[in-house]
């Protein structure tokens, strides 16, 4: 090799930076072309500060975003107070080789190497040359079967190395030779700089290598689109791991029991997608330090463990104390419970519906349609904050003791059309805040209490099957800040033909009605038994009507909201009058949309009611 001269590394040009930042931008817009240019020139060649600018202007158009990056005084800043990384990325090299022969790379933190011949000498050592060197990219190396071996290489040369990428690697099953005798000894080097991990498109990567998870400075993994990854070594996780993504590696099996009994993990957010081979996740239990847990669109996951063990007096195998905080599956099709209290061995076809850890702060189920119940019993989570479900059509029951979750401060249920009904004991009083029920066709009945939650604050009933009219002793909690209702007839007229009106609600901030009403002529509707217009709230700061097909007026009583800034009108096809005395004065924003009668009369052009909106600063009128 000492008749090959070294190879000076020099910055990118400007032509090369413009396509890296073009790249992560999305392409700018013509307008913004020549801002786009300009930025470019003064990354002054380095390619990651153009990958990151690039990526921080992603999809965003608004010229003066892109001016303001332009004339930023980050470019101002000495090198020492810049936070862009210096990188060292290797792309399209079949071979590289560093040369013992002294070379001059001056003062470059970043380096880009291509080379048409696939063969690239660097001079070196590299050690003194590049002390900042925080960030390694290695991509499209064909036929590598490993990164490194262990004689004079790049593990000892570069010392400051935090980010490790590798991506579009087909051949690779590791990072270091493993024939090499001194192997453990430069990972150990590697080890205590090594924060990041991440592959990508290692096609013929079967099983993690072990090396990989030996770096004990290892705070994130991640892996994604490595079609051939079956499993990952039966090692514990390196100590200060916080983080794994794992996503499109679709003949990944099983997770390492390994990670799921370590007493000294700290797994703290683990997130799963598009793994179809996956069946569960632990066999017994989750790692005991994991916070925060997401699955989503893997379609053959059965349940997150097969063997719960929590109320499980037989059993003789119990978690260790949990402090798994959020639990989020979205779009898996096949799950049947979350957690299965299943004695080992179990079978996926036939699982028992377990409990949720009890240190559950947020519980998130989407589309899961053969889900039947998110838990056995509820009595034990004192500690859930959020409940989300959505579309999980099989769902029938929610579980028992809801009542006693004495922190719950949302539930959120949507799209559940096979939901029959609530617990017996309702809901909890102390501080739920939040309450939406969409869409749920078979539901019977809104849960009873409803006028003891003295803490709601916002309340959304949505379409979904006839709900019945409120009963004379339970109405809604008069303290709410936003009601909407949808598609409930009998609700709506349960509140407005028993004289309960809406002056009840005193702090009713926004009120959103929508298909609840054929016969109303006017709104506010009038109270059947007095005869007179039923008053809002003076607190009503937003006010939307939406499709009331025989709505004709507004009634003058309008007029007195004097805290309303937002009135919407959708979908009256028979609207054709405002009060005489106009609108309120207090008004910011008014739309009318698919009302054609009286989106007409606001014309500004000559409409008969333009002059009664000219004090309101955002009129939208879809004509």
């Amino acid at each position: 090799m000492g008749t090959v001269p070294p190879h000076p590394l020099k910055k990118l040009s400007d032509n090369d930076c413009l396509a890296i930042f073009a790249q992560h931008s999305l392409g700018p817009h013509e307008l913004l072309e020549e801002i786009g240019k300009k930025i470019v020139t003064k990354c002054d060649g380095l390619p990651l500060a153009a990958q990151t600018l690039g990526g921080l202007l992603r999809g965003r158009h608004d010229r003066r975003v892109w001016e303001g990056v332009l004339g930023s005084k980050i470019w101002e800043l000495p090198e020492q107070r810049c936070r862009i990384i210096p990188a060292l990325a290797i792309g399209g090299c079949k071979k590289v080789v560093w040369e013992s022969a002294t070379g001059h790379l001056g003062s470059q933190n970043s380096v880009v190497c291509r080379d048409t011949s696939n063969q690239v000498f660097f001079a070196g050592p590299l050690k003194p040359q590049l002390p900042k060197l925080e960030e390694l990219e290695i991509n499209d190396m064909k036929e590598q079967t490993y990164i490194w071996k262990s004689h004079n290489e790049l593990l000892q040369d570069i010392c400051s190395l935090k980010r490790l990428t590798i991506d579009s690697c087909p051949e690779l099953q590791s990072l270091v030779a493993e024939e090499e005798k001194d192997q453990q000894q430069q990972l150990c080097e590697l080890s205590s700089r090594l924060e990041y991990l991440g592959l990508s498109d290692c096609e013929g990567l079967v099983k993690l290598p072990q090396s990989s998870l030996s770096l004990s400075s290892l705070r994130e993994i991640q892996i994604s689109s490595c079609s051939s990854l079956v499993s990952f070594p039966e090692i514990a996780l390196p100590s200060k791991l916080r983080k794994i993504d794992i996503w499109h590696c679709d003949a990944l099996k099983s997770l390492p029991e390994a990670w799921m009994c370590d007493a000294n993990s700290s797994l703290e957010i683990l997130t799963i997608l598009f793994c179809d081979s996956l069946r569960y996740i632990a066999e017994v239990q989750l790692p005991p330090s994991l916070k925060r847990l997401n699955i989503m669109m893997c379609d053959n996951i059965r349940t997150l463990t097969v063997e719960e063990g929590i109320q499980s007096s037989s059993s003789s195998r119990r978690y260790t104390s949990y402090l798994l905080e959020g639990l989020y599956i979205s779009c898996c099709p096949s799950l049947t419970c979350i957690f299965s209290k299943n004695e080992l061995p179990a079978t996926l076809e036939s699982l028992e519906v377990g409990n949720l850890p009890p240190s559950l702060k947020s519980l998130g189920v989407e589309s899961c349609s053969k889900l039947e119940s998110i838990a056995e019993r509820l009595d034990n989570n004192t500690s859930l904050e959020t409940i989300d479900i959505s579309n999980c059509g099989n769902l029938k029951i929610l579980p028992s003791g809801l009542h006693n979750l004495r922190q719950l401060q949302e539930i959120k249920i949507r799209a559940c059309e096979n939901l029959v009904s609530f617990p017996e004991g309702g809901l909890p009083c102390a501080k739920l805040m939040r309450l939406e029920i969409y869409a749920c066709k078979r539901l019977e009945a809104l849960p009873k209490g409803l006028h003891n939650l003295t803490s709601l604050q916002q309340l959304k009933i949505g379409t979904g099957g006839e709900l019945p009219s409120l009963e004379e002793d339970d109405g809604l909690p008069t303290n709410l800040h936003s009601l909407e209702i949808d598609g409930n007839t009998k609700i709506w007229k349960s509140m407005i033909e028993r004289g309960r009106g809406f002056h009840r609600f005193s702090s009713l901030r926004r009120l959103k009605i929508m298909n609840c009403d054929d016969d109303t002529v006017s709104f506010p509707p009038e109270d059947i038994i007095l005869g007179t217009t039923l008053p809002l709230p003076a607190s009503l700061t937003s006010l939307w009507i939406f499709f009331f097909p025989n709505l004709e007026r507004l009634s003058s009583s309008i007029v007195d909201l004097q805290n309303l800034t937002e009135l919407v009108f959708w979908g009256c096809p028979k609207l054709k009058s405002f009060p005489e005395k106009g609108l309120p004065s207090s008004l910011l924003k008014l739309r009318i949309v698919n009302c054609p009668l009286i989106e007409e009369k606001c014309r500004k052009d000559g409409g008969q009611y333009w002059d009664l909106l000219t004090h309101i600063p955002s009129v939208l009128i879809d004509i």
